[in-house]
């Protein structure tokens, strides 16, 4: 029998540790990535960063299927790709070699050099020393956009708008869906999004079982995550945003493995503007950020928000809230509508503003956000809500208020045009003085926001708090001020509308103590009117 000193202690405990290594990565998708990283990045060093945990530990639910829909939303340069679209896959066949993948970028190339990097990982010898007893890949695949394993297993690398036409997949993963170069070209988002909803979406093997990821860094409110966040009405879709400096009214939690009963998880940081991997981006790095993106790309990119989180044009620090359970005396009551051709999800909405004049301690006219709707109805819908408003501009819900309050509004102001026309006539005829608004007067959008904004600016708009602390604004008050401060990139703009003409058109006359064009020939005052 062999003595414990016959037995080299050091090449045991060397062995043990490799093999621990082995299952370690094995098990988890993080320490895969760690260990794999030489491989897959050479000389450039690991950075131990938490947020590819995170990112690991939601991919690792995806596979798992606890996760079927997953966003993630992240700043460029953060390891996403390497992590997602190299390594996930790879180890993903480490569980079950039998998973097929689809992977789609931007470009062709960008998914095609993710799949031959993939594929160099998985022939590497640090992989196969490991796993080869797994599975092995085909022989003779020399093609760059697509590579199988022997249990049928594959991956297959396409472009957005690229023909994936009898290819299917268990993953579908889009990493980098727009173009930064492209971020403002309407025509190119439209498209990306009509590929998404038609071609992409469409190729998953099984529906009920199969999983579809998408990262990027945000470049525009009509962007494929915007895309996502809008039309997510079934709550389908797990969102995983991680923006470079921490914000807390924007703070991320998650539901990623509701099966173990390790049900949420949230972003660790608490400290305002904590920053997302400070030993990858420094504060040095982030103000360089900050100045070669500017305001807007550094807010879309950076932040996940296609905007300044203090807005853009307009500011939201220039808007008033309004503290107190006594609203204004009203002077005068504008209800301001932009409305929309048909009610088809692809169109713009139609939305009502509706503004009370009042004056302050120093007899200066101030605007007051009264209401907002806003919604996609066909024409009959909409005129029969534009009665309603009018009679009742609290009547925005979608059963009428019962308790009718009288006639509250003093001039409705229609933009003529679209269904605009038709809606003015009709308003008309029911005895609703109805007043076209032509916009095209006052030149384009940003220059008709631009006319508004010394008016904003000096702090004459108000709009409504909730009460009875009064730190946030009501819901759709606080939906408005969003919309308007991610002016001119969001993703709708029919609340900017609505807003500038009713400042314009008041501006001509009542704004600046002018007796003509829309002052009425008698003002109602009224005393204590609910703005709640």
């Amino acid at each position: 029998m062999k003595k414990l000193d016959d037995f080299d202690l050091d090449k045991i405990s060397e062995l043990l540790k490799y093999k621990e290594s082995v299952i370690l990565a094995k098990d988890s998708l993080y320490d895969f990535l760690k260990q794999s990283w030489f491989v897959i990045e050479g000389t450039n060093n690991f950075i131990d960063c938490w947020h590819l945990k995170a990112i690991s530990t939601h991919l690792e639910a995806c596979y798992r299927r606890d996760i079927k829909r997953l966003l993630i939303n992240i700043p460029p340069r953060s390891g996403k790709s390497t992590l997602i679209s190299i390594a996930f896959p790879a180890w993903v066949w480490l569980q079950n070699p039998t998973e097929k993948f689809i992977y789609a970028s931007y470009a062709s190339s960008l998914s095609v050099d993710h799949s031959r990097k993939c594929k160099g990982l998985i022939e590497s010898d640090w992989y196969q020393a490991r796993y080869k007893h797994l599975f092995k890949l085909s022989d003779n695949q020399n093609a760059k956009s697509s590579f199988e394993n022997n249990k049928k297993g594959c991956l297959y690398a396409t472009s957005v708008t690229g023909v994936a036409t009898g290819k299917g997949g268990n993953f579908l993963i889009c990493d980098d869906p727009n173009n930064v170069v492209d971020g403002e070209s309407k025509t190119m988002r439209e498209k990306t999004k009509d590929w998404f909803n038609r071609g992409f979406s469409t190729r998953m093997n099984d529906p009920k079982n199969d999983v579809i990821i998408v990262v990027q860094q945000r470049l525009h409110q009509e962007d494929i995550s915007g895309h996502i966040l809008d039309n997510d009405e079934n709550k389908e879709w797990v969102k995983l945003i991680l923006p470079m400096e921490y914000e807390k009214k924007n703070h991320t939690k998650t539901i990623i493995l509701p099966t173990t009963g390790d049900k949420v998880w949230e972003d660790p940081r608490f400290e305002e503007g904590q920053l997302l991997a400070e030993k990858r981006f420094s504060s040095k790095e982030i103000k360089g950020l900050k100045q070669r993106l500017g305001a807007y790309a550094y807010a879309g990119q950076c932040q996940q928000r296609p905007s300044p989180a203090e807005g853009g044009i307009i500011k939201k620090v220039w808007f008033k809230w309004w503290k107190d359970t006594i609203p204004p005396q009203i002077d005068f009551v504008v209800q301001s509508w932009d409305t929309a051709l048909t009610a088809n999800e692809m169109s713009a909405y139609s939305a009502c503003t509706t503004w009370g004049v009042f004056n302050d301690e120093n007899n200066t006219s101030n605007l007051i956000l009264l209401s907002v709707w806003r919604g996609r109805v066909e024409y009959p819908e909409l005129r029969e809500m534009a009665k309603r408003l009018y009679f009742d501009y609290r009547d925005t819900g979608k059963v009428r208020n019962p308790k009718f309050k009288g006639r509250n509004v003093d001039m409705c102001l229609v933009e003529a045009k679209a269904s605009g026309d038709p809606l003015i006539q009709d308003l008309i005829r029911g005895g609703i003085g109805a007043i076209g608004f032509n916009p095209t007067n006052y030149g384009d959008k940003i220059q008709r926001v631009h006319l508004t904004t010394p008016l904003i600016e000096s702090g004459c708009i108000w709009l409504q708090a909730m009460p009875p602390h009064y730190n946030k604004l009501q819901s759709s008050h606080e939906e408005f001020l969003e919309e308007i401060s991610c002016f001119p990139n969001a993703s709708s703009r029919d609340l900017v509308d609505t807003m500038t003409q009713t400042i314009l058109k008041l501006k001509e006359g009542y704004l600046s103590n002018k007796s003509d064009d829309i002052t009425p020939t008698h003002i109602q005052h009224r005393e204590n009117i609910s703005v709640y």
